[in-house]
């Protein structure tokens, strides 16, 4: 009688993996799914640093309202202002460079290259979020500053 088999025999050399059609959607739905999630993450990101510009805004704002006696108080009203139009105008440029990133690794073809991508994207939106709070911290104390002057 012949010999009765529990499991299948090793496929022959070059044969076809067949999990390997799995394993590749597997691979897709991970991969997709981590853009997205840049995706939310960086949304959630720019809604907390436009409110935290917006206080900022409203801090300035209060101070230019208060009678400033000096011209230098004025001016320094005026260049802190300037630093956070010019943060605002910034975290825009740098928002729309992460889409691009995103867009860039959602169209890259090998499932590598676009994991890499979605990677360094990643990674770049922390390093851009840790920028972004610095700037936010340095007017913020220049402003307290500021204040603590009058």
């Amino acid at each position: 009688m012949g010999a009765c088999f529990l499991f299948a025999p090793p496929a022959p050399a070059g044969a076809a993996d067949p999990f390997a059609d799995i394993q590749q959607r597997e691979n897709e739905f991970r991969l997709q799914s981590q853009l997205e999630q840049l995706k939310r993450d960086q949304q959630m990101s720019q809604l907390r640093q436009q409110q935290e510009l917006n206080q900022l805004q409203q801090q300035i704002d209060r101070a230019r309202s208060q009678p400033l006696d000096e011209n230098q108080r004025q001016l320094e009203v005026i260049r802190l202002q300037q630093q956070l139009s010019q943060l605002q105008n910034e975290q825009n440029l740098k928002r729309l460079q992460s889409e691009q990133r995103i867009e860039q690794a959602q169209r890259q073809p090998e499932p590598i290259r676009r994991e890499r991508q979605a990677s360094e994207a990643g990674r770049q939106q922390q390093i851009e979020r840790l920028q972004q709070r610095q700037s936010l911290d340095q007017i913020e104390e220049e402003l307290r500053q500021f204040q603590n002057r009058r």
